[in-house]
């Protein structure tokens, strides 16, 4: 019995740069409001925590007067090793297996997102940049995105049979892991984690984004504008050869970085055949109509402003944007989740 209860017990062993004896660190399993489970007491930049769980479950330790001092792990038995830094992506967590396992995943994901990030930077700081240097940006960006997504799908199967796995399957949205991976990990699990209500429910949405899978044909729906007269999407996709849904917010801030491109690519094909409707997932039409204005955005905008309730959101399984997909006059969907130099060559391939 004794060796049962042992085997349950958990050790917090970390260090901490810059932080005064007496300071508290904070471990919460909150991540929304981080309201704290622990407070944890530092001595010469050393600190512990020590407990049983029958269970493995996520956490963040923070400070809170530094937002950087923070670092998310798994709470398992054993001792979890912990380096809290200031300096961003200096943080690490190791001594378990799912903690060294999820380490492992965030070092590799890290290197791809500064990549991204550094290209980026020069691409929108060189107002002089030629096409052919866009396009070499912008693909290299996609490549980088390609091996994120393959990265986390990695770490995915290799763990899917315990809690890791169950958690990077729930947390990554379908523009990561594909619907038809997520099916195929979810019949990889053990029973104990496959009944927990998050993966029946998943699959019931998988089972309803069938119906908006690429080959099918949308139903036809109608919203308001801004200003609130109805517009029917059918009677705009019926004036185009091919036509963009760009689900989208004021709020969403890669939504408007990628903006100009949008911009670029309708103002290139428009005249081929190219239409694009906005789907907004604002709640605030005031928000709204001034990200339009500020935008420059020409084409039709639509919102039934409850934000992601919103019933073509919904219908179309939409969980994260900017999203696109790609209809045809008869409003057969051709794909999906396009953005970038790959919508681009797509649309122009459509209207040759």
């Amino acid at each position: 019995m004794l060796a049962a209860c042992q085997s349950n017990t958990y050790k917090i062993k970390g260090s901490v740069d810059d932080i005064a004896d007496g300071d508290t660190l904070f471990l919460t399993t909150d991540l929304q409001l981080g309201i704290p489970r622990d407070t944890i007491l530092v001595k010469d930049g050393q600190f512990e925590l020590s407990g049983e769980t029958d269970s493995t479950y996520f956490c963040l330790i923070y400070n809170k007067d530094n937002e950087n001092l923070t670092v998310p792990l798994f709470i398992e038995p054993g001792t979890i090793k912990v380096i809290l830094s200031k300096t961003p992506g200096a943080s690490r967590v190791g001594g378990t297996y799912i903690n060294e396992e999820w380490q492992r995943m965030n070092d590799s994901t890290m290197v791809i997102g500064k990549e991204i990030n550094n290209i980026a930077e020069k691409l929108y700081a060189n107002d002089k940049a030629t096409q052919e240097e866009q396009d070499k940006a912008m693909s290299r960006i996609e490549q980088l995105n390609n091996r994120f997504k393959s990265i986390v799908l990695d770490a995915t199967e290799r763990n899917i049979q315990n809690e890791l796995g169950y958690f990077l399957l729930t947390m990554y949205p379908e523009e990561i892991i594909s619907n038809s991976n997520r099916l195929r990990l979810i019949k990889m699990m053990p029973e104990r984690l496959r009944r927990r209500e998050p993966i029946p429910q998943m699959e019931q949405l998988i089972s309803n984004s069938a119906k908006t899978e690429e080959g099918s044909t949308i139903k036809d729906f109608t919203m308001n504008t801004i200003g609130g007269a109805p517009l029917n999407v059918m009677s705009e996709i019926k004036k185009n050869r091919i036509t963009i849904l760009d689900f989208w917010a004021s709020w969403c801030a890669p939504c408007r970085q990628e903006m100009p491109l949008m911009l670029d690519i309708y103002k290139t094909y428009k005249d081929k055949g190219l239409g694009i409707v906005g789907i907004s997932l604002d709640e605030d039409e005031d928000a709204w109509k001034k990200a339009t204005d500020q935008l420059n955005i020409p084409w039709p905008q639509m919102s039934d402003l409850k934000g992601w309730d919103n019933a073509a959101a919904q219908m179309f399984n939409i969980t994260s944007i900017p999203h696109t997909v790609v209809i045809d006059q008869n409003g057969k969907i051709l794909r999906r989740g396009l953005r970038g130099e790959q919508l681009e060559k797509f649309i122009a391939e459509q209207l040759k």
